[in-house]
């Protein structure tokens, strides 16, 4: 009875064995796989710049702000003209040093004057570059909107730097407007980025 016992558990041991050596295998393939994932750069995977959506107008969510006493004729509030900054711009290096290094960014702030009743995510936002040449294509033709924090659009950019020894220098003036659901259009505001 005894060297039955000694046997069951010898064999026991020998499958416990086994399978711990073929995990153990499985493991030191993963962990090599995983190391060579690592030694690896993907950087133009990694790049991702989230920047704006196309605006799609929904006429019945439309609700122009009626106003107490009529001005100019009108009695409801008209679209305002935007309060735009230029937040950031960025110029790429042509150089592989980062994940996004041979892009450019422009980084715009759209915001609504003090004096609307209205609220940013009310609107898309339309950029129209009026003077300069782009390096690229760089502002669709098509209205826009982008990430609102604390009533403030952010709108962004990218383009893909010319992969040339020196870039040239931007100097674009734009002509910046919103759209309302309803497609009225409001003043626009010029910026000139450079």
């Amino acid at each position: 009875m005894f060297l039955a016992n000694n046997a069951k558990s010898y064999a026991n041991t020998l499958r416990v064995r086994r399978a711990l050596a073929s995990k153990e295998s499985s493991v030191k393939y993963s962990l090599l796989f995983l190391l060579l994932c690592n030694l690896v750069s993907f950087n133009s995977l990694s790049c991702s710049i989230a920047g704006w959506r196309m605006f799609t107008p929904i006429p019945d969510s439309w609700n122009a702000v009626t106003l107490e006493q009529s001005e100019n004729g009108y009695f409801w509030e008209l679209v305002p003209e935007p309060v735009v900054e230029l937040s950031s711009l960025s110029r790429g290096s042509g150089k592989r040093s980062s994940a996004c290094s041979d892009f450019g960014i422009i980084e715009l702030s759209v915001s609504l004057p003090e004096s609307s009743s209205y609220k940013i995510s009310d609107f898309g936002v339309y950029v129209r570059l009026t003077e300069g040449k782009q390096p690229d294509l760089i502002f669709p033709d098509t209205p826009m909107t982008g990430r609102i924090d604390n009533g403030v659009m952010k709108l962004v950019f990218p383009w893909l730097e010319p992969q040339k020894s020196e870039i040239e220098p931007l100097n674009l003036t734009l002509d910046i407007f919103l759209v309302s659901h309803r497609l009225n259009v409001g003043k626009s505001v010029k910026l000139v980025v450079k």
